[in-house]
């Protein structure tokens, strides 16, 4: 079993500290250095648009400065690890513009906002003529399930009644979707973290256990060789010891945590195992970049999770517990 060493992580922690992404580095400082949550807030607050929404290239493979809902569905994801009440002023702004933006015909969100063609952006993120609905099952799961999950950790700032139906029809969508894991994962990434979000009503929760426990053997990738590309690895579903189905992949999760550890690159980082094509070449220089801070910071919380650093320093202080979706 291979450890990180503290040459290792040291490295990793001065790309994070003179390269990564202001909020990226305040969330290392956060977790590994004993930062407080308001270390970390200004630094997110400059995502955050008038309507509340979260935007300005968060997700860095969606530059469109507009809100979106699964921009904001991640800066709220950031929000409930940094334990802010539902009452923070954040949490209310985003929470409204949700709210404000749930097409209640399909009872879903637009994942990308319409103006996304006009900003550079990763090929996956292109609209013509509906293409993105499709590409996105009609929006049902990603950024649905994401949203809802979260919804209901901050439910003290939501309308009474509304996020019940809304959950119903998300809770039947993932039961009955066909194939659960397809492309990277995120679908499953973000219905695991519904399952497992606190507050959600029992029967909900249960469902989704049962559903979650018979996909994740299946569509978790164990191939090494498949592991540099875009997939979904053992990590991505399950990042900590106490995600729900770390004993269903075991023998997985330690390979792939070797993996990780052999793969760190000289400068420290973990980087994006897919581009842009040839699409905006200049600009996915950026948002690779961006990417390396994030991946990096969660490659480092899922090894200490899993007790991979060879010894514990002033840099592994553990601050909280590991951000989990949902």
């Amino acid at each position: 079993m291979k450890r990180l060493s503290p040459e290792a992580f040291a490295r990793a922690r001065r790309f994070l500290k003179t390269e990564a992404r202001p909020v990226d580095r305040a969330r290392f400082e956060y977790r590994f250095e004993r930062a407080s949550a308001e270390h970390v807030l200004p630094e997110l607050a400059r995502f955050q648009n008038e309507d509340g929404g979260l935007g300005r290239a968060l997700e860095p493979d969606l530059r469109t400065p507009s809100s979106s809902a699964l921009a904001t569905g991640l800066g709220l994801r950031v929000l409930k690890e940094l334990e802010c009440p539902a009452n923070h002023r954040m949490v209310r702004r985003a929470v409204a513009y949700l709210v404000a933006t749930y097409d209640a015909s399909e009872r879903v969100w637009r994942v990308a906002p319409p103006d996304t063609n006009a900003f550079p952006h990763a090929p996956w993120w292109h609209d013509e003529g509906g293409s993105l609905a499709q590409r996105f099952g009609g929006f049902r799961i990603i950024p649905r399930a994401l949203l809802v999950g979260l919804l209901w950790h901050f439910s003290a700032a939501v309308p009474a009644g509304w996020l019940n139906e809304v959950t119903a029809d998300a809770v039947r969508c993932i039961e009955t979707v066909e194939v659960l894991g397809e492309g990277g994962g995120s679908d499953l990434e973000y219905a695991i973290g519904l399952a497992q979000t606190q507050g959600l009503p029992q029967h909900y929760q249960q469902r989704l256990i049962a559903r979650m426990r018979e996909a994740i053997p299946v569509v978790t990738v164990r191939d090494p060789g498949q592991w540099g590309s875009y997939c979904v690895t053992p990590l991505r579903v399950v990042p900590s010891p106490r995600s729900l189905g770390a004993d269903l992949i075991a023998d997985a999760l330690q390979a792939h945590l070797d993996y990780e550890i052999e793969h760190q690159s000289p400068a420290g980082t973990w980087d994006p195992t897919w581009t842009w094509g040839n699409s905006y070449p200049e600009m996915w220089e950026q948002a690779k970049l961006e990417w390396r801070g994030h991946l990096t910071l969660e490659t480092l919380t899922a090894l200490r999770a899993f007790g991979r650093m060879t010894a514990v320093h002033e840099f592994t202080a553990w601050h909280t517990k590991p951000a989990q979706a949902g």
